[in-house]
């Protein structure tokens, strides 16, 4: 799973991202932590299964607090988008290459409309015109996609088709469905309108990777009216106003040990110096208790809301839900929605996918097949032949 954040120039998307990421850029075995550093790892936040079950929990990877589990997900921050990226203005291609896998996207727009669209300072800019420019520049990369994979593909047939496609997350049922639902046939030479494939693009692009908009900047001056125009020009979209440099400065004063945070509230501790002290007392009054940072509400949204993933927990002994040094409920996976057993086989380590045999509910203790269906916050044994 990968949920890619991007937005026009100074807009607030890599400090988003670094507030995501921060501590944990470069922790476990999971993709993208040590290769490039605008990808890392960053957590969710769920009930955690540990209470109810009666256990207290040894998490591998992040924490639990209060039973609040962090579930690591891989993000990127895609740079470098500017009008005309598609056609290779600014990083171009580039951008949109690091885009391709991503399986959602965070648009980081700037609600106090204090920056134009190439970053410049400005007053009033409306931020629903960010969104629009970037949502354009992904649909006309997505066109000529399929463009460029149409002529490949002359003489050959619908499936052949929907394999190039794969590199930009279209599946042949994917490209299937969408295609008929606009009237097209599956015979792909009769591809020609430009319109008709500009539609495709734009419906293949919400398909596979769906947006939620972060309106940042929610502590400067005019913001709540950014917020506001975002809401209505996007009216079925997911619009959380956030607050992403507050968000570092509490985690940095955590650090520091100036303060305690949960990611919802803030104690200040005695004896900082004053003007530290009096910047926090004014995110706590301006940010915290406005509804908070929502720099975790977004990710949370858009890997249960938008994606509808499911948390699981495998373990090796169902009894003591451990693994065989003892950690109770040492992982938490995060799945696609109406992911099988097998699959969460395969997601823990190839071999057990291979010689996968059954699996079992730790909760009931029921023997359930591979094709078993994961519910969100099973406890489950995989059992293979090595």
């Amino acid at each position: 799973m990968l949920i890619g954040i991007v937005g026009l120039p100074n807009k607030g998307k890599s400090t988003l991202f670094n507030a995501l990421t921060r501590g944990h850029a470069a922790v476990a075995n999971y993709p993208f932590t040590t290769i490039d550093p605008n990808k890392g790892v960053a957590f969710l936040r769920v009930k955690c299964p540990c209470a109810p079950l009666g256990k207290q929990c040894s998490p591998r990877t992040g924490a639990c607090n209060a039973g609040e589990r962090d579930v690591p997900v891989n993000v990127v921050d895609v740079a470098g988008l500017v009008e005309g990226a598609h056609a290779g203005h600014g990083r171009g291609n580039q951008f949109l290459a690091d885009l391709s896998q991503a399986d959602a996207l965070i648009c980081v727009a700037d609600a106090s409309g204090g920056t134009d669209g190439g970053g410049n300072p400005a007053k009033g800019h409306d931020p629903a015109e960010d969104v629009r420019i970037l949502e354009s520049e992904i649909d006309y990369w997505f066109l000529d996609v399929i463009r460029r994979n149409l002529l490949k593909a002359r003489g050959r047939n619908f499936s052949d088709f929907a394999a190039c496609l794969s590199g930009i997350r279209v599946s042949e049922e994917v490209l299937r469905r969408v295609s008929a639902r606009l009237g097209m046939t599956e015979e792909i030479a009769t591809w020609k309108e430009e319109k008709q494939l500009l539609s495709l693009a734009q419906a293949l692009r919400k398909e596979t990777k769906p947006v939620a908009i972060a309106a940042n900047k929610m502590d400067l001056p005019g913001a709540s009216e950014g917020l506001a125009r975002l809401k209505e020009a996007f009216p079925n979209y997911v619009v959380i106003p956030a607050a992403a440099d507050a968000e570092l400065a509490l985690q940095k004063a955590k650090e520091l040990g100036m303060a305690d945070y949960d990611g919802k509230r803030m104690t200040i501790r005695e004896g900082i110096p004053p003007k530290l002290a009096d910047a926090l007392h004014s995110i706590d009054e301006h940010v915290l208790k406005k509804g908070g940072t929502g720099v975790h509400e977004i990710l949370n949204t858009v890997a249960f809301d938008l994606l509808r993933c499911v948390v699981a927990y495998p373990v090796e002994d169902e009894k003591h839900l451990s693994d065989h040094f003892g950690k109770v409920l040492p992982d938490a996976i995060l799945l696609p929605p109406n992911s099988t057993a097998h699959q969460l086989a395969a997601a823990i380590h190839t071999d057990l996918a291979t010689h996968f045999l059954y699996a079992l509910n730790a909760r009931t203790g029921m023997r359930i097949s591979k094709d078993h269906v994961i519910a969100d916050g099973d406890v489950i044994k995989i059992v293979s032949a090595k």
